[in-house]
């Protein structure tokens, strides 16, 4: 018996809020959701959503299928090759560098509740005319989030 691991594709809605981003525990996802969902209604945006949603989940099927038919022989030999491949990439990592990342998570937002204290205590968002760059987590509490 072939034991192969496969996510179930039916994760969240490209349009639904990710609520992973610090300082946004305990909100309210569904309605949120149901908000985004409504408001994007008919948008070109969400049908252009919808379509390379429809894309992906043919590609999914078309793969799933390619992999049902797949034999014992061809799965062993594809591990075997793909042994290979990840001992020859270890064999050259070049672990003497160091690499930083520094997450500045409502890095702007703090800076104009520094410049402005009285926002400390109000849901508050920082960006332009067509897009928030960030959000302080009073906001996020309330759903708002970067790439608004």
């Amino acid at each position: 018996q072939i034991n192969l691991r496969v996510r179930e594709m039916t994760g969240p809605n490209s349009l639904d809020i990710n609520d992973g981003k610090a300082g946004m525990e305990g909100l309210d996802k569904e309605r949120v959701n149901e908000i985004i969902k409504e408001a994007s209604r008919g948008s070109q945006f969400s049908l252009h959503v919808e379509k390379k949603e429809r894309e992906l989940q043919g590609k999914i099927d078309r793969l799933l299928q390619e992999r049902a038919a797949l034999t014992s022989a061809q799965i062993t030999a594809g591990r075997a090759e793909m042994d290979a491949v990840i001992n020859e990439l270890e064999s050259r990592r070049d672990l003497s560098r160091d690499i930083v990342h520094i997450d500045m998570d409502a890095f702007y937002a703090a800076v104009e509740m520094r410049d402005n204290p009285s926002l400390r205590e109000v849901p508050m968002a920082v960006g332009g005319s067509s897009m928030l760059s960030t959000s302080n987590y009073l906001a996020r509490k309330h759903g708002v989030r970067s790439a608004m």
